[in-house]
């Protein structure tokens, strides 16, 4: 009995270790495996995780500096897919027979699909194909010379459309007529004007709140202080936030001496790894499952504590001190 109830309690912490590592995903199983719950915790082995805070503001007695860093999550508008077609024929009228033959009943399977999907046909190359014969003579019997063979036709087949899920019977459309090289799937927004303009309203929110908890802890009105500001914009697209992991695990067996081991080809993989937003102030559109455009909105504020003790309008002469009038004259400081 006794042992049965330590077997149950064997498989408990099984279980809820592989729960652990597949919930946070494949790419993270080495990570689990070490931070996961369970004996690893025994005999007092347990330890806080220290996590460092990331500075928003920053200064000393005679300035300061406010930053304010936000994300915006889009959904592209529309996507534009390129498939490269090869056709090779041993024509240019067959090659081109061919090659339109296959390109009209994409187009018109996909228009059928759904009419607002814009295909578009880009020209690439077209060139002919050489073999090399032997040609016979009284001096030289074995001459080789190149004879053409052939003719070789490229087109990029670009298809535009909006929902994501529509890829999928485009893929198939396409795989129909041996078309099956995806090159690239770029994404389009045309709302990058609105959304600098959203990011800069949500930022200056977020700038009045501090200013407002800053001048009460630091018992002094901030929002009279001289300040100046940089800004900044950055845009990310889904293509370049995959990332590529091999998603296999080693055997650690003991074969007998004489066995043979096959070790099996690994699966190299990508997955969405998008931007975080805990170094960021806030994020616009933060629970969006699909691959999105990031774009990304910097802001820093400097802000002078101390106001100068010598007006704006004052010059330097000869280590004396002399200030310029509204009418434009110069006069002399006695300080």
């Amino acid at each position: 009995m006794k042992n049965a109830k330590k077997l149950l309690s064997l498989l408990v912490v099984l279980t809820t270790t592989s729960l652990v590592a597949q919930h946070s995903g494949n790419a993270n199983s080495e990570s689990a495996k070490t931070l996961s719950s369970g004996n690893y915790n025994y005999q007092n082995q347990y330890q806080n995780n220290q996590v460092n805070t990331i500075q928003t503001t920053t200064g000393n007695e005679n300035e300061m500096y406010i930053s304010i860093k936000g994300i915006y999550n889009e959904k592209a508008t529309s996507q534009r897919a390129v498939f490269s077609v090869l056709q090779i024929g041993k024509t240019a009228e067959e090659t081109t027979k061919l090659m339109d033959e296959r390109l009209e009943s994409v187009v018109k399977s996909i228009t059928a699909f759904n009419p607002e999907i814009e295909v578009i046909i880009d020209m690439i190359s077209f060139v002919p194909l050489y073999d090399y014969e032997i040609q016979k003579k009284i001096f030289n019997p074995k001459t080789y010379n190149e004879k053409p063979s052939g003719f070789e036709l490229k087109k990029n087949l670009i298809i535009k459309f909006k929902k994501t899920n529509d890829l999928n019977t485009i893929m198939n459309i396409c795989a129909k007529q041996e078309i099956y090289d995806l090159a690239k799937v770029d994404y389009v927004t045309s709302n990058l004007d609105h959304i600098r303009d959203v990011l800069q309203v949500k930022a200056a929110e977020e700038y009045k709140q501090m200013l407002t908890n800053y001048s009460a802890i630091m018992n002094t009105d901030l929002f009279k202080k001289e300040k100046s500001l940089t800004e900044g914009y950055n845009t990310v697209y889904p293509m370049e936030s995959y990332r590529s992991y091999s998603a296999f695990s080693q055997a650690s067996i003991n074969f007998e001496p004489e066995s043979t081991v096959n070790n099996v080809r690994k699966n190299n993989t990508q997955f969405y790894d998008a931007a975080l937003a805990k170094t960021h102030t806030f994020v616009v559109n933060a629970d969006i499952t699909e691959p999105t455009i990031q774009i990304f909105y910097d802001l820093t504020i400097k802000i002078k504590l101390k106001e100068d003790q010598l007006p704006k309008n004052t010059i330097i002469r000869n280590n004396r001190y002399y200030i310029i009038t509204a009418n434009g004259d110069v006069k002399p400081l006695n300080l």
